[in-house]
Order: structure tokens, then C-alpha cells, then sequence
């Protein structure tokens, strides 16, 4: 009886090891190794300071985006998008700009690909630079700028739209719709009108894009 169970366990190992190893084979079925594009995307933002001055929780804006697939269905992903606001000071009605650079770095995760879409799921870093100045070039006022480094986790979808060639060189268009959350915090020199000296620039982004993948 022992030798029984000894020969079925040895056999659902076996079994176990064969379909592990074909899987993985079917995931590195070749793929496109590149994806670039643009998208278009609401972006909420954090601190209350900001939108409570600049008189704004959300804008729309565009951002460009690019990734490298490098292993079974995992892609190093990189994007930029520039967060841009601007109103009058309440006394003296200066211009005041404020402009957040946005880049980030990470990884996706595709863990179903079919033939039209791909679900996938990513974590990464997020760089940041902000700056805020009066427009005017007659009125001393310092600006104020910095950088800041957080991460974010994502989600979403890419959809396979259509294959076609340029040059005999294949492609494919896709488009993608995500959600993704930031996590990014400065520590300001100056108290801020609450009296905080924290800085909260993570938020919400969430759009559509379109691109190609090669």
C-alpha cells in the first residue's frame, strides 16, 4: 500500500513538473516586445491646500508612455504626464502658476493574455518635480520648488485592436483604459496656510490610450 501512494505521489510530482514546464513554455510563446503611446487621463490630487487654492480637484491632461516586455508576460513600463494649474492671488490678483512633472517607472504584470484583451496589474516608482511662481516678473516673491519620490500601484486592461504592416514590418494597434494610485509626499521648509509642512502629491489617475505594440 505504501508503494502505491509512494508511485502516485511520484506521478503528480511528475505531472505537476510537465504542466508547470508547458505553461511556462505557452507564456513565452514570442510577443511584441515593444508598446509606445499616448493616453488621455483625469488626475485628482491629494492635498487639500492645492485644490483649495488653485480651485481645482481634477484636471485632464495627456501623457506619453512606453514598455519593454522582458520575460513570460512581465513588461519594464515607464510614462510622463505634466500636471499644470494656475489663478489669481486673493489681494493683489497676481498670476499664480503651479506645475507638477510627473514620471514614472515600474513593472506590469499580464497574467492572462488573450487574443483581445490583456488584463494586467503593476507597481512601481513614481519621480516627481513641482514648482509654484508668480507670473509677474515685477513682484518679488520667492518661488517655491522641489522633488519628490513615491510609488504607485495600477491596473487595467489592453485591448488588441488591429494588425497591419508598414514596410512589410508588422505591428499592432492597442488601445488600453487603467486606473492608478500614487503615493507621493514632500516635506516642505515653510508651513503651509494650514500649518502643515506636509506636501501630499499623490491622487488618482485614471484615462484611455492608444498605441502600438511591435
Amino acid at each position: 500500500m505504501k508503494k502505491h501512494t509512494a508511485k502516485l505521489i511520484v506521478l503528480t510530482l511528475l505531472f505537476m513538473t510537465v504542466g508547470t514546464a508547458a505553461a511556462l513554455r505557452a507564456q513565452e510563446t514570442p510577443q511584441p516586445r515593444f508598446r509606445v503611446g499616448v493616453y488621455f487621463q483625469g488626475s485628482w490630487l491629494n492635498d487639500d491646500n492645492l485644490t483649495d487654492f488653485f480651485k481645482h480637484s481634477q484636471r485632464n491632461m495627456f501623457g506619453l508612455e512606453g514598455s519593454v516586455h522582458v520575460m513570460y508576460n512581465i513588461d519594464v513600463w515607464a510614462s510622463y504626464r505634466r500636471y499644470t494649474d494656475e489663478t489669481t492671488t486673493t489681494y493683489h490678483g497676481h498670476l499664480d502658476k503651479f506645475r507638477l512633472n510627473q514620471t514614472s517607472l515600474g513593472v506590469v504584470y499580464r497574467p492572462i493574455v488573450w487574443k483581445v484583451l490583456e488584463p494586467f496589474v503593476g507597481a512601481g516608482l513614481e519621480i516627481y518635480s513641482y514648482s509654484e511662481k508668480i507670473a509677474e516678473e515685477d513682484v518679488d516673491l520667492p518661488d517655491t520648488s522641489g522633488n519628490a519620490v513615491g510609488f504607485h500601484l495600477q491596473g487595467g486592461t489592453y485591448i488588441n485592436i488591429y494588425k497591419f504592416k508598414v514596410a512589410d514590418f508588422p505591428l499592432q494597434l492597442v488601445g488600453k483604459v487603467f486606473v492608478r494610485q500614487n503615493f507621493v509626499k514632500d516635506t516642505l521648509a515653510n508651513a503651509l496656510p494650514d500649518g502643515s509642512t506636509e506636501l501630499d502629491l499623490g491622487g488618482t489617475e485614471f484615462g484611455a490610450g492608444l498605441g502600438v505594440k511591435f
